[in-house]
């Protein structure tokens, strides 16, 4: 008898621990940029049916830090060894981190779930989450570059203003048509400005062909396809004048723009871009298509997803990074917020791809280029442009410019593999 009631005590007593049991939960911290708006609205939406939904007891808290603060405040928690379980990160640069073993190794987690990378995602912002044939991160949110034309400023240059450009030499002869200059000599409106907005030099070196790497891989900026790139890139400048652009890019830089102010014929900006214009200049009569280089070239960067090697809930933060991915939540931010996601099916879904400036994004991100990244060197185009500056400025030839880079860079290098042995 005694027996029956000791095993009806201890049955009682499990009975009442289950509750509490089952309540109990693995929380994990993610930190990332939508810290206001629409943004902050829906990535809350997005953690709240999570936390709701999930069935292995994972509870996720969110830190919502803005853009501007975010980078030194995880700079300084992953140096301390106190970064959250989840964060975003720059896309272009991961590698820096898995080298340094800050970031846990996703690629079991992608397999557990039979996942296959190279179908579920676009390859170019995919292979930047790679090291040593390893996922440390995963494809969270990219860009792309594309020109934006102004319709009216077209009609009023004689010009079709439903033709765009097809070619690069046709770009400048529509630019030339747009021109007006004041009695000054300075630009009231200009066509094109090739160092306005999102146009930069390593961009038209691959839309002339040219690369930044050597037959072996190595980072190249003196090889002859950027030094006839940048000849040409000066060439261009000189032509409208340096001293007349810098005026003009004083005249529009911070808190205004020139194109939704109709003083700027094209631009090549961000993807992204069109929602800025129906936002503050809903009227501007604009087109928008990919750069018409004589390649096809444009440059992505973006965001990723990457799990702390440090954390003790790596399973679980994993776990919420692959639904951050998944078609369900990626479809919600690119409908709702027009961000250019990386899950293949959620980007070409028919209701986003019925939209011309959206299929423009997803088609370039199909020949889209990521700066090459260099482990011991990962800033080298910080070099680049102060060579492209020092060659528009004339204090030296394209040649040399590029061939000191190339010197401080093969330093960088050296000093890194002194200093750095595994």
């Amino acid at each position: 008898m005694r027996l029956v009631f000791r095993i009806v005590l201890v049955t009682a007593i499990l009975l009442l621990l289950l509750p509490t049991i089952s309540l109990s939960k693995t929380k994990i911290i993610f930190w990332h940029m939508y810290d206001s708006g629409p943004g902050k609205e829906v990535m809350d939406e997005i953690i709240g049916r999570f936390n709701a939904n999930n069935t292995l007891g994972i509870e996720v808290e969110a830190l919502a830090i803005s853009f501007w603060d975010y980078w030194d405040k995880l700079g300084v928690a992953m140096a301390a060894g106190q970064e959250p379980d989840i964060f975003m990160h720059d896309l272009g640069n991961v590698p820096s981190r898995a080298y340094k073993g800050v970031l846990a190794d996703l690629t079991p987690y992608i397999k557990a779930k039979g996942i296959v990378p190279e179908k579920s995602f676009f390859t170019v912002p995919l292979n930047m989450c790679k090291w040593e044939d390893k996922f440390y991160a995963l494809p969270f949110e990219t860009d792309v570059r594309l020109l934006y034309w102004n319709k009216d400023l077209f009609k009023q240059a004689g010009l079709d203003p439903d033709k765009p450009p097809s070619t690069w030499q046709e770009l400048w002869e529509y630019a030339s048509k747009i021109d007006k200059k004041s009695p000054q000599g300075t630009y009231d409106v200009l066509g094109f400005n090739p160092i306005y907005g999102q146009s930069y030099f390593w961009m038209y070196v691959w839309g002339t062909g040219g690369t930044f790497l050597d037959n072996k891989g190595n980072i190249s900026v003196n090889n002859p396809t950027v030094v006839k790139a940048l000849e040409e890139w000066i060439g261009m400048l000189n032509k409208l004048g340096i001293k007349e652009l810098e005026q003009f890019n004083a005249t529009y830089g911070w808190g205004a723009d020139a194109f939704l102010a109709g003083k700027l014929g094209m631009v090549i900006q961000v993807g992204q871009y069109a929602a800025i214009i129906k936002i503050f200049a809903p009227n501007l009569n604009y087109g928008v298509t990919h750069i018409p280089y004589p390649v096809k070239a444009t440059w992505s960067n973006g965001f990723s997803l990457e799990v702390s090697s440090r954390s003790k809930n790596k399973d679980a933060a994993a776990e919420f990074a692959l639904y951050l991915v998944s078609k369900e939540v990626q479809l919600m931010m690119a409908q709702r917020l027009n961000s250019l996601v990386c899950n293949i099916e959620a980007a070409k879904d028919p209701s986003l791809m019925q939209n011309p400036e959206w299929r423009l994004q997803v088609e370039a991100l199909e020949y889209s280029q990521f700066r090459p990244f260099v482990l011991e060197a990962p800033v080298w185009y910080e070099e680049l442009q102060k060579a492209v500056d020092e060659v528009r400025l004339g204090r030296k030839p394209a040649k040399k410019a590029l061939d000191d880079a190339q010197k401080l860079i093969e330093s960088e290098i050296q000093k890194f593999r002194l200093t750095n042995k595994k």
